[in-house]
């Protein structure tokens, strides 16, 4: 296998694997250790890229694999048994932990009041707009899909998918819903 020039590489990479590692940590020292880790593993690890995928797409999976990794590591040396007595009277912790149905009455309430408050403003969108949230905020459409679906350009999806959740957004302040 011909020699990689690893410094190109990372220059090409880090900072998309930056912005991805920041949306899996959420902070900035954790993400920063993790795509140094995952510039490390991948290169222990290179023999397993396939040339025919793109060294970005590969080693974005080795990032997202290390994070999981790391999170069940974490959750093992950290996590806390739901059997684990929390004070002197026996209570667990699963004891401790809200069961949906015993909701308050008020609360179930004004969850219903919201929902029909979120509906009220889906239904104040343009056809279009509540079409195109409907199928990728709900339904889990991809991008391509929907824009086969609605019969325009991706491009022209993604301008109305920003357009239909800032107009959605607007609505639901104006209608003071809280989520």
């Amino acid at each position: 296998m011909p020699e990689l020039d690893w410094e190109a590489l990372i220059d090409a990479n880090a900072n998309k694997a930056y912005c991805f590692a920041m949306g899996l940590c959420g902070n900035e020292d954790d993400a920063k250790e993790l795509v140094q880790e995952a510039f490390a593993k991948a290169m222990d690890r290179i023999g397993t890229h396939d040339p025919a995928m793109p060294f970005e797409a590969w080693f974005l999976t080795v990032l997202k694999h290390l994070y999981l990794d790391g999170t069940k590591k974490y959750e093992k040396r950290h996590g806390q048994s739901l059997d684990m007595p929390i004070n002197e009277s026996g209570l667990t912790v699963a004891d401790g932990i809200a069961d949906d149905r015993e909701m308050s009455l008020l609360e179930r309430l004004e969850r219903q009041e919201n929902t029909k408050l979120v509906r009220r403003a889906m239904r104040a969108l343009t056809p279009d707009a509540r079409a195109v949230l409907l199928m990728i905020d709900l339904e889990g459409l991809g991008y391509e899909q929907a824009a086969a679906v609605m019969g325009c350009p991706l491009n022209t999806l993604r301008s109305r998918i920003v357009r239909a959740r800032a107009a959605l957004k607007e609505r639901l302040l104006a209608l003071e819903v809280t989520l």
